[in-house]
């Protein structure tokens, strides 16, 4: 049994990579066509609508995804339930939103947020008709067919809205990308599982599954009111335009860091669910995941900090270029964001909704206080206070994994420290290439070469456990090619 969790959990991983990273190069690749033909007002106008459609999103859900993924023996009459459920709460919110767009219009202070949420509210109904063939891949880990599915999703999209953009249909060309890919990964999902919902609502099974999902669901909501809070207030109290250089810069911090997170989430929650019952050997999965993770992310948040001023001068060319210092603040808070999604799906995976539902809820309430702090010094004390709450959050993670597998706050600063003591002397190195008279795409070539030099130089001699990990990783799978 452990070889072939060990096994699926490898196969998982790759698959998951495979599909986080084909479906980023799409989307990084559409964005960068997208970002020459429209405007920062057009991404700022999508922007605004997000936490509408995301609260809206969570609610549909209603955390019965991942109480069907950590419940043991979920059976059809489950599934079942949580389908109806999905596509009945789509309806009504979809409703909702149709009949409150006016008034989100208003309070922006702009008329076509009206149509434009009146017609991507539709992406509600479409995608819950898919959720629980996602779970229940998800919890199979068919890691394969996901990766399809998001492969053919983001394409689909991208081949709609970049003609569109070409034909000046501005912020609506984004809102036919998101319908696309919506059909699109349902059609898919439908065709890559085999599960289809019986005729049955089980009142019985959804009073279980919220015994666990609806404070899934309630940490949810504070998560994503907390996270979409921040482009609220710089829609209402800036500008448009402020709002599309804010959404551009984080856009790119997500590339790696919320696709490394996904890649987490997707693979360790089910895999440490399936080692709820023996703590030593999910701690010693934890400390191994943790390291691994500190040598991919930390690097990769430094070294784009570094070079972040040519980057987005080439991408995206001069007029994205106020977007800058907040993609650097935000790459400071990513530097932590996919080891915090480690800690929280041990709490998950061991079923502890309450304690997971109570850390979340503290965390976003004092992440909010600090955001309404922030915002009084302007956009940059708002992102330095969410660059400051990643770390609060890290310090609250670790208070409550200490408690459940002994893996506290000194432990996991100690199986990080190396992978940031390397990342740190290789950024010092490479940013000093910028004091340089050379060409600014020059420099940054130059800048990525010797912080990769350096990085793995000192990771080799240091024999840190993340260059261990991965160089134990590739030297297997080559091993196994030859044979």
């Amino acid at each position: 049994m452990e070889e072939n969790l060990k096994s699926k959990t490898v196969s998982g991983m790759m698959w998951s990579a495979v599909g986080k990273v084909g479906t980023l190069t799409i989307n990084f690749i559409s964005n960068l066509v997208l970002a020459r033909l429209l405007m920062p007002e057009d991404f700022g106008c999508i922007a605004m609508l997000s936490i509408f459609l995301a609260v809206s999103n969570i609610f549909i859900q209603g955390g019965l995804g991942a109480a069907l993924i950590q419940k043991k023996e979920a059976d059809d009459a489950d599934y079942s339930t949580v389908f109806y459920w999905n596509l009945t709460f789509s309806a009504v919110f979809y409703a909702i939103l149709y009949l409150i767009a006016p008034w989100v219009a208003d309070y922006y202070g702009l008329g076509l947020l009206k149509p434009l949420l009146r017609v991507q509210s539709v992406v509600l109904v479409i995608q819950s008709l898919a959720i629980v063939q996602y779970t229940k891949l998800q919890k199979q880990m068919n890691f394969r067919a996901l990766a399809i599915r998001n492969i053919a999703a983001a394409a689909a999209g991208t081949a709609v809205s970049i003609p569109l953009a070409f034909a000046g249909f501005g912020a609506w060309s984004l809102v036919a990308s998101a319908i696309t890919a919506a059909v699109v990964n349902v059609i898919l999902l439908w065709l890559l599982s085999p599960w289809r919902p019986r005729l049955v609502f089980s009142f019985s099974s959804l009073k279980e599954l919220f015994s666990f999902g609806g404070l899934m669901l309630l940490s949810s909501l504070t998560e994503t009111l907390y996270t979409n809070l921040q482009q609220l207030i710089i829609g209402k109290r800036f500008s448009a335009d402020m709002l599309g250089q804010f959404s551009q810069a984080k856009k790119l911090e997500e590339i790696p860091v919320a696709g490394l997170a996904s890649i987490v989430n997707d693979v360790t929650f089910p895999a440490f669910s399936k080692l709820q019952d023996d703590k030593e050997r999910l701690l010693a999965g934890v400390r191994k995941s943790t390291a691994a993770l500190a040598f991919l992310n930390f690097p990769m948040m430094v070294l784009l900090a570094v070079i972040a001023e040519p980057l987005i001068l080439l991408l995206y060319g001069g007029k994205w270029l106020p977007s800058v210092p907040y993609f650097r603040i935000l790459c400071l808070a990513g530097l932590i964001y996919s080891i915090n999604t480690l800690n929280t799906n041990v709490i998950k995976s061991l079923g502890e909704g309450k304690i997971y539902f109570l850390l979340q809820i503290t965390k976003r309430v004092i992440g909010i206080a600090m955001i309404f702090a922030g915002i009084r010094l302007g956009i940059y004390g708002l992102l330095f206070a969410v660059a400051g709450v990643s770390y609060i959050s890290f310090f609250i993670n670790t208070v409550a994994n200490r408690r459940l597998i002994n893996y506290g706050l000194a432990r996991q600063v100690r199986d990080m420290l190396p992978a940031f003591m390397v990342s740190a002397v290789s950024g010092a190195a490479a940013f000093a290439v910028s004091f340089t008279n050379l060409h600014v795409y020059v420099v940054m070539s130059l800048q990525i070469c010797i912080f990769a030099a350096i990085y793995l130089t000192l990771s080799g001699m240091l024999d840190i456990d993340g260059f261990r990990t991965y160089k134990s990783t590739i030297t297997d799978f080559i091993k196994k090619k030859r044979q």
